[in-house]
């Protein structure tokens, strides 16, 4: 069975600030470093702009063809949410998959989730994987 998490860390590391979102999947890690400096390279979503600089479209899309990279079956994955997360003055969309339902004991059915964070210029963050 596939562990599956996904968790924020903010760490000050000389200065320079950077955020790391971890997911768990198939027994390894995969860390998603976003550094401020890469985040001020992106637009902002000003208060008074109604929709963010990347559609939600666009966003699930990229993510969809990163996530199709990450895993082998990758491209099977159905998208179950997509986030849009403040970062200081800026955004990130972080979306939200889930495996195709696979069968356990007793007939259970299960799907474990992958998470892909977008930024707002239309990078898709690539993990260190451990």
């Amino acid at each position: 069975m596939s562990l599956h998490s996904l968790s924020l860390v903010i760490a000050l590391l000389a200065g320079q600030v950077e955020t790391t979102f971890t997911v768990e999947y198939g027994g390894k890690t995969y860390e998603f470093h976003i550094s401020d400096q890469d985040l001020q390279k992106t637009p902002e979503w000003p208060a008074g702009q109604e929709t963010p600089p990347l559609s939600p479209r666009r966003a699930v899309d990229i993510a969809s063809k990163h996530l199709a990279t990450l895993l082998p079956d990758g491209k099977d994955w159905r998208l179950h949410a997509i986030t849009l997360r403040p970062l200081d003055s800026r955004w990130i969309y972080v979306v939200e998959f889930l495996e195709p339902l696979r069968t356990g004991g007793a007939g259970q059915q299960f799907s474990s989730g992958f998470q892909i964070v977008v930024l707002m210029n239309g990078v898709a963050v690539a993990p260190l994987i451990r």
